[in-house]
């Protein structure tokens, strides 16, 4: 791309707005420095890479590169065993966490379609511990803390210690009877990084030190005491050593740095182009380019090789306030147009801005432009637009415009796009005529895309009988004298100069004599084209009135289509309106057999548990009754049996001292008089002497117990899904039954879930007088979902 058509075309402040909305200097840098590229395949990458930052940003709408610096030399100052400042450190480590950041970022949402941006973020360096140990030495003060190593802080500590000791030192020196008379002011001040007290000049003597400073008027000393000078020296060899603790640690983490200076580099380009290319799709923001497929991966609005240029409702990127846009095509079946009009009628803004997005879609901008435009990306672009008459140079405005056009007819070719301003301007209009016919016809034959603006008359002539070259106007009101700015493909300009001067009040003779200098077929020809563009306005007008037409029948159809899908809607809703009110029926009398299947249960256990009562009772009397009678027969043998004690056999109830339960006898009594018994599950020995009394097996009565007989239930209860007042009586009831079927253990179902019913049911468990114990089964056996109970015998 020639520079010179750059600058012509204003694509450097396109580059200044963009570099406006980079985060940091080396953004800037390559906003700036951003050019059209003319190879196909690196444009397609450049605005899919664009594309991919608007989307990032749409989902990461707080996305920011603030804290990111161009830290390069400072890494490379470091590459050189130079020891970094703390400052320039944080600015190193404040990159590289927002690196970290911006990875971890990109990768996560690159698996919603940022192929590009994740691929470009490999550049990004994890260079974690090294941040985190410069964040670890050095606060956001640009100091270092203490404990950046042991020896630091050891340092300070003892630092502070001796500035107490000579700051106490130096107060106590004030506030003796010689310090009050010698001291001016009682304070202490600090003169060449040593402590001193200002004194009179005159009481130099009363106190013995070191002068240090005198002030200007010879009236003050400041004087280190000698009693002071050993504490001074003390606290400021300790300085020393902290000093060159700190430059130590510096120097370590500035290698450290220097180490890794290739891979921060690379990372610092990284941030910068991910940067622009965030830039760019700000960018696109601020210009409302939101209409072309830019997150298509092919990018279709960008062609191949020779092809059609096509724009439609383009704007012109730096123009602000209400822009009129424009439309304009040009490569299909003629490769040249050429405008005419009057002057500030929008000629040349169309030209730019068909250079300019030219410019823009090739460096990878978004561009202002709606749907259906379509941009080659052509080989070259050349312009020569606007007055550069130069008077160091000696050159006329034709001149340097002929300079120009001889420079671009050099290299212009198929693939390239020409934008010519004014052309055969600036001369004779015969010669420039027919200079400009034979640079169109060039440009021609060479097939290069052209745009031209002029004033000529014959190349309007020349235009419309010429085979792929098309007139072009900008349209201009004579009702109001003013340019509508809006371009039309297919019809040439007036140059309406006459009518303006009739409409601002010309005298009609000079008019008259106006027109009879011209000639009449320039007349008729002019008649002509005001005649075409009445036809042409009121056909305008005419498929205005149609498409108004068609916008009103296309809404009475939309209509007509929405109160159908109304009423479609309205009978989807009835039915699924009937639809949930017979689910609710259905629901209600689900509802009501389960209501009452559980009155049926409750009932059924409550007669169950009614019979179960009886007959404990019935036990309960049966066991007291007998209990009754055995202790009537214990007193009776208690009463009989005040002698000696019967012979003792096998089987007989022994009732020992200070015992109220009986023993068994397990056999006779040996020599000594001991023998064997069991008491409950314990066995052993006793003597005789402990014998109170002796009941013989054959007397003690036996009385059998048992509750009425049941089937066995099964040895798991399923609870899972129901609730806590569901649960716990069907619980009970199945407790009941396994007790009186003698089952010693139940499985009880319940699962995980929220542990609400689990711990309802435990805590009941753990109070039911039919439970022994209950515990939870491993994990392979329902671990927590399931509650083991063992039944009480």
């Amino acid at each position: 791309m020639n520079p010179k058509t750059l600058t012509t075309l204003e694509f450097d402040k396109v580059l200044a707005r963009l570099a406006r909305h980079t985060s940091f200097s080396a953004g800037r840098a390559l906003a700036l420095a951003l050019l059209p590229s003319t190879d196909y395949a690196e444009v397609v990458d450049r605005q899919r890479i664009t594309a991919e930052a608007r989307r990032l940003l749409e989902m990461q709408p707080n996305l920011s590169l603030g804290g990111a610096h161009d830290v390069r030399p400072q890494v490379q100052k470091a590459a050189l065993a130079g020891v970094l400042e703390p400052s320039e450190l944080l600015d190193i480590q404040s990159t590289l966490s927002l690196a970290a950041s911006l990875r971890n970022t990109i990768h996560r949402l690159g698996i919603q379609g940022l192929p590009l941006l994740s691929a470009l973020a490999e550049g990004l360096a994890d260079l974690s511990p090294l941040a985190a140990e410069i964040s670890r030495c050095i606060n956001p003060r640009s100091e270092l803390v203490d404990t950046a190593s042991p020896m630091l802080s050891e340092f300070r500590r003892q630092t502070r210690i001796a500035h107490d000791r000579l700051t106490a030192k130096l107060q106590h020196i004030l506030s003796s009877q010689k310090g009050r008379q010698a001291a001016q002011e009682p304070i202490v001040t600090l003169r060449d990084g040593r402590y001193v007290i200002p004194i009179t000049a005159e009481m130099r003597g009363h106190l013995q030190g070191i002068v240090h400073d005198v002030s200007s008027s010879g009236a003050t000393v400041f004087l280190e005491p000698l009693e002071a000078v050993e504490l001074g020296n003390a606290w400021r060899e300790l300085q020393l050593e902290e000093q060159r603790e700190v430059e130590r640690i510096l120097r370590a983490l500035s290698d450290r740095v220097g180490q890794a200076a290739a891979e921060i580099e690379t990372t610092v380009q990284t941030i910068a182009e991910l940067d622009l290319a965030l830039a760019k799709a700000k960018l696109g923001e601020a210009l409302a380019c939101n209409e072309l497929p830019y997150l298509s991966d092919d990018q279709p609005w960008l062609a191949h090789g020779p092809a059609e240029l096509r724009l439609v409702n383009a704007r012109h990127p730096l123009l602000t306030g209400k822009v009129v846009p424009i439309s304009i095509w040009v490569g299909d079946s003629y490769s040249i147009v050429l405008i005419t009009g009057p002057n500030t009628g929008g000629k040349t803004v169309a030209l730019k801005t068909v250079g300019l997005l030219t410019l823009m879609a090739q460096a990878g901008l978004p561009i202002p432009a709606d749907l259906g435009s379509r941009i080659p990306v052509f080989g070259a672009v050349h312009a020569d637009i606007g007055d550069e008459q130069s008077i160091e140079q000696s050159l006329s405005t034709f001149s340097s415009h002929v300079g120009n056009i001889i420079h671009i007819l050099s290299e212009a070719k198929r693939n390239t796009l020409v934008l010519l301003d004014e052309l055969g301007a600036g001369t004779d209009p015969s010669e420039g005529t027919a200079l400009a016919q034979a640079i169109l016809q060039h440009l021609l034959d060479v097939e290069a895309t052209t745009v031209a603006t002029t004033h000529h008359g014959q190349l309007k002539l020349f235009a419309h009988t010429t085979p792929g070259i098309v007139n072009a106007s900008v349209e201009f009101d004579l009702e109001t004298l003013a340019p509508t700015y809006r371009l039309s493909i297919g019809l040439p300009g007036q140059s309406n100069a006459l009518a303006i001067a009739d409409r601002l009040g010309m005298p009609a003779d000079v008019l008259q004599r106006a027109r009879e200098h011209i000639a009449p077929d320039r007349q008729e020809l002019e008649s002509l084209l005001a005649e075409i563009q009445r036809e042409r306005q009121q056909a305008a007008d005419a498929a205005r009135a149609e498409q108004i037409a068609r916008r009103e029948a296309e809404a009475i159809r939309a209509g007509l289509a929405e109160k159908l899908i109304a009423v479609d809607a309205e009978h989807d809703r009835t039915i699924e309106k009937t639809r949930l009110e017979m689910e609710r029926e259905l629901q209600q009398t689900r509802a009501s057999l389960r209501t009452a299947a559980k009155e049926i249960a409750r009932a059924e256990r409550e007669a169950a548990a009614a019979a179960a009562k009886e007959a404990l009772e019935a036990a309960r009397q049966k066991v007291e009754a007998v209990e009754e009678r055995v202790e009537k027969v214990k007193r009776k043998r208690r009463r009989r049996r005040k002698g000696p004690l019967p012979p003792i056999a096998v089987g007989d109830r022994l009732w020992l001292r200070d015992l109220s339960q009986p023993a068994e006898a397990l056999g006779p009594p040996d020599e000594h008089g001991e023998l064997a018994v069991r008491l409950g599950a314990f066995h052993g020995k006793i003597n005789v002497k402990e014998i109170e009394s002796v009941d013989k097996a054959e007397e003690v009565p036996t009385v059998a117990t048992s509750l009425p007989p049941s089937e066995p239930p099964p040895p798991e209860l399923e609870v899972r899904g129901m609730t806590i007042d569901e649960a716990l009586p069907l619980i009970d009831q199945h407790l009941d039954a396994a007790f009186r079927a003698g089952l010693p253990q139940v499985r009880i179902v319940h699962g995980r879930g929220t542990g609400t019913l689990r711990r309802a049911i435990r805590d009941a468990l753990s109070e039911h007088p039919l439970v022994k114990s209950i515990s939870t089964p491993p994990l392979k056996e329902g671990g927590e979902g399931v509650t083991l109970v063992e039944v009480a015998r």
